[in-house]
């Protein structure tokens, strides 16, 4: 036997030498001569590969002591959407669009605990954006603190990946009610294997890539409860062999004031479009006081998921009544052949007709959706398509029709 090893070792460095381009490693002659075993070579090859690519994770570049890691990888997705267009005077729309062309990084520097995340999207037409800036240091699994730029805690949905829902993109409730993402500090840990998780933070208020134009900020928590064990944050179901449960809830409130307003508010639905901040009247000296919250339910087996949301808005100008918004999704999907072919319904809507409410920033729309996923590797390849019968009863000719197919690639 050791005659043998010294042989293999005498023919590993004849061929790196006589041909440096073709040689083998070490471990790929010992398997060849049937010295060790497929398995014993794999093991050998990933403890020693300081660099190797996982499909859905990119790239990874380690430390041997594990102090040093990077994961370089992205996601693109491409869409069509058709709109048959109700009004009249407009023409029906037909878009070619790179939704998403997402750059990541991920990983720790100096010891496993102090991580950091790095997210640019290329995608959307709109230029080169800053999606996530973090650096954070986790204490234990009770006790993370992180800083930067990423999304305040608030809806489940809108903290699921767009990557990883279920129809081609998120619920008209959430478009109207999510906060996004911003810059500030956040806590976040977990209890009892995962039974109960929480994120607490505080931001500047204003949207992502914005700094504070004042000194009001915007303060969010959320908690969730899972009775059954973890619940990823991924909304179809997978054939999962037990059944998994999510309960949570949110708050969050800020103050907005004349200085906020146009300061890029539009990357927050809440205060775009539940707040209306940009069409509302604000004096000078006049601030809005603006509390938010959601409740969730979510629950998946066996090809089997189910989700619903509620959002809520209470909008409280100085000087002025104050009025109350709110929205919902009722969603279902079911494989129906395991983990490659979905059907899904969802229904969604958001009201603001409170009489106090000012008429430039009421509303009262509606949306049913029909939706079918073909999953290759789960979500690192998958093809969705959705159709969706949209309803406005405060504004005519607005009833359109639209149809929606997506292809993503997570590399």
């Amino acid at each position: 036997m050791k005659k043998t090893l010294v042989a293999a070792l005498v023919a590993a460095t004849t061929l790196s030498f006589g041909l440096p381009a073709e040689a083998k490693t070490l471990e790929e002659i010992l398997r060849d001569k049937g010295i060790i075993s497929a398995e014993d070579y794999q093991a050998a090859v990933k403890k020693n590969d300081l660099a190797y690519y996982r499909p859905g994770r990119g790239i990874t570049v380690e430390s041997r002591d594990g102090n040093y890691t990077a994961h370089i990888g992205g996601r693109l997705q491409v869409r069509y959407t058709y709109t048959d267009v109700d009004d009249p005077a407009l023409e029906d729309n037909s878009d070619f669009n790179i939704q998403r062309m997402r750059v990541s990084m991920r990983g720790n520097v100096y010891n496993p605990n102090l991580y950091y995340q790095w997210q640019h999207d290329f995608g959307g037409g709109g230029g080169a954006t800053l999606k996530d800036a973090v650096l954070g240091y986790k204490f234990m699994d009770e006790l993370s603190v992180q800083a930067g730029q990423f999304k305040a805690p608030t809806s489940r949905q809108q903290l699921t990946s767009s990557g990883s829902q279920m129809f081609v993109d998120r619920s008209l409730a959430d478009g109207f009610f999510n906060l996004g993402r911003d810059r500030g500090i956040m806590a976040r840990g977990a209890f009892a294997d995962n039974l109960v998780e929480y994120m607490a933070g505080v931001f500047n208020g204003n949207g992502e890539n914005r700094s504070n134009p004042e000194n009001n900020h915007l303060w969010a928590l959320r908690v969730d409860i899972n009775p059954l064990g973890r619940f990823p944050m991924d909304e179809p179901s997978f054939n999962e062999p037990k059944p998994l449960l999510n309960l949570g809830a949110s708050i969050a409130t800020t103050t907005v004031t004349t200085a906020d307003q146009g300061n890029g508010n539009n990357n927050s639905g809440l205060l775009r479009n539940a707040v209306g901040l940009n069409n509302l009247v604000i004096g000078p000296n006049e601030d809005v006081d603006v509390w938010t919250a959601t409740l969730n339910a979510h629950f998946k087996w066996m090809g089997l998921s189910a989700a619903a949301e509620y959002y809520f808005a209470n909008i409280d100008p100085d000087g002025h009544s104050d009025w109350d918004a709110d929205g919902y999704y009722l969603q279902a999907g079911y494989q129906i052949i395991p983990e490659t072919l979905e059907l899904a319904l969802r229904y969604s809507a958001v009201d603001s007709t409170d009489s106090s409410a000012p008429t430039a920033v009421r509303f009262d729309q509606n949306q049913f959706q029909i939706a079918a996923g073909y999953y290759y590797k789960k979500h690192r390849a998958k093809i969705q398509a959705d159709y969706t019968i949209h309803k406005d009863d405060l504004r005519d000719n607005r009833d359109d029709n639209i149809f929606r197919v997506q292809a993503q690639v997570i590399f």
